[in-house]
């Protein structure tokens, strides 16, 4: 996609987040710095908005050398690659968000996803792959 598709379906992605959350019931949330050169949904306007309402808000990293966060979320959103329709998700590899989910079982865990990564008929799952909650594309 080009730089002005992703970031015009990432808008809409983020219009749809703050809409289709109730966040009032969530008091730590996660957000994720998104990789531009990998096409990565583009949240950036949620965590200003959300800052901007003085939400409690941490943001990872991209850096893949950083130390996962030992600090616990009722609300993740997490970046995805793919998606089905069990809601297992495709990364970008070294099992980082694998580890961070399992250390936050009971946060609400929320993928954003272009449309045109989800596949029909399933990703391959192992039984570490920790399913989200919901994923929210631009349709």
């Amino acid at each position: 996609m080009s730089r002005s598709e992703v970031n015009s379906k990432s808008r809409i992605i983020g219009r749809r987040l703050l809409n289709e959350i109730d966040w009032n019931s969530y008091s730590k949330i996660c957000l994720f710095n998104p990789i531009a050169s990998l096409n990565e949904v583009d949240v950036n306007g949620v965590a200003s908005r959300l800052k901007a309402q003085r939400r409690d808000i941490e943001i990872l990293s991209s850096d893949k050398a950083a130390k996962i966060t030992e600090a616990k979320f009722n609300l993740i959103i997490v970046p995805c690659l793919a998606y089905d329709a069990d809601n297992y998700r495709l990364g970008w590899g070294g099992g980082f968000y694998d580890k961070f989910l399992a250390e936050q079982p009971k946060a609400l865990k929320v993928g954003v996803c272009f449309q045109n990564g989800f596949v029909e008929g399933g990703l391959p799952h192992e039984p570490h792959d920790i399913p989200l909650d919901k994923v929210l594309s631009e349709v």
